[in-house]
């Protein structure tokens, strides 16, 4: 389960471009593609070992006046789901 103190990083072997707000992910092992909406890109361009879950949750809520319920279960929901992809790696602190 992904805790508000995990930290994730892309994977090194996607590749991101963004075209008018929205991003798309190409994963080089898979050859999959993904999309990312504007709210996904907006998360994508906060991963990094700077910044937790909780971090990115809260630029979320303070980006797009959301509930701090809603900005978390944004994160974490996307979170999870690119990891299941293999697009991001989690690391547990």
């Amino acid at each position: 389960m992904l805790a508000m103190t995990n930290k994730a990083n892309p994977n090194s072997n996607v590749i991101v471009t963004e075209l008018d707000g929205e991003a798309v992910l190409l994963h080089l092992d898979t050859k999959m593609y993904y999309s990312l909406n504007a709210t996904g890109l907006f998360i994508w361009r906060l991963l990094s070992p700077e910044h937790t879950f909780a971090d990115i949750s809260e630029k979320l809520r303070a980006a797009h006046a959301i509930s701090a319920e809603k900005a978390r279960a944004s994160v974490s929901n996307l979170i999870h789901s690119l990891q299941s992809e293999k697009l991001v790696d989690v690391s547990v602190d």
